[in-house]
């Protein structure tokens, strides 16, 4: 039997090229990683069995500034990325906040469903999870009322809207 990774090495093969992309080209990204152009050719080809490493993908991502690698990784789990922080001010910080929150969130229940049920002891372990969720959103929700409200734009940082 094939290991449950094989399914993905070309989702994870098209992560790397696109990864590569991001930064320019092979000789670019190969500078950035502890890998020679002709190894990250090979990471990217579905005839070559090699697959790039876990610290090299890290490399990549960094680099392209996305997580290119992780969320193809987390796709092959199940799950999504969603990021630490979103943007500046005390609206950025909560949709930041609400970000972490829910994922928290969403991995309980993912765990506590898989028997197709909701206990006692699983709900008293969700509530609080929840309850936080909801605080974070309700003071983001908060912050859109008032912009409705005043018909004003809410300032989240000095610098200009493009």
């Amino acid at each position: 039997m094939p290991p449950f990774s094989s399914r993905f090495l070309a989702g994870i093969k098209t992560a790397t090229k696109a990864a590569v992309q991001a930064i320019g080209d092979f000789r670019s990204a190969a500078g950035f990683t502890r890998v020679q152009e002709t190894q990250l050719h090979a990471y990217t080809s579905r005839t070559q069995p090699s697959v790039v490493p876990l610290d090299v993908a890290i490399d990549l991502d960094h680099c392209a500034e996305r997580p290119i690698h992780l969320m193809e990784m987390a796709h092959a789990l199940g799950y999504v990325v969603l990021p630490q922080h979103v943007g500046p001010g005390d609206f950025g910080e909560d949709m930041s906040a609400f970000a972490v929150s829910s994922g928290d969130v969403l991995a309980s229940a993912v765990r506590i469903l898989s028997d197709g049920r909701v206990d006692p002891q699983e709900a008293r372990e969700i509530a609080p999870k929840l309850m936080h969720a909801k605080h974070i959103l309700d003071r983001a929700l908060a912050c859109v009322h008032k912009v409705q409200k005043d018909n004003q734009p809410h300032m989240v940082s000095d610098r200009e809207a493009g």
